[in-house]
């Protein structure tokens, strides 16, 4: 199961996504990303804390995320990865592609900046 919270903070999005993100729940996933994209933020960042597993179409999920970033000209942060789920980043080389930093990385550059 996975539950999602956004935390609106101006022209910064965060996206929390807590518990296992797999098939099941891109749509949720998704349609709380087109949600957030109509608002024009120049950032949207994702919460890894909580997340505890990614299967592929999850990883699939936040590709296209990237590509939908890149054409809206949103920054898209990961944030707070657990060791799983950066193991899972680096196996597939998302960490080449992403934006992924620490918590406290984070929360110095785009929090203390809102």
């Amino acid at each position: 199961m996975v539950s999602i919270d956004i935390d609106e903070r101006g022209s910064l999005k965060i996206i929390r996504i807590k518990g296992e993100f797999f098939l099941g729940y891109v749509r949720q996933v998704e349609e709380t990303w087109n949600k957030l994209v109509t608002t024009s933020p120049e950032v949207i960042a994702i919460d890894c804390r909580d997340m505890t597993f990614v299967d592929s179409s999850a990883i699939g999920t936040f590709v296209k995320f990237l590509h939908n970033s890149m054409a809206h000209n949103i920054k898209l942060v990961f944030f707070d990865l657990n060791e799983s789920i950066s193991r899972i980043f680096n196996k597939a080389k998302l960490n080449k592609i992403f934006t992924i930093l620490d918590r406290e990385e984070f929360e110095k550059v785009y929090i203390q900046k809102s």
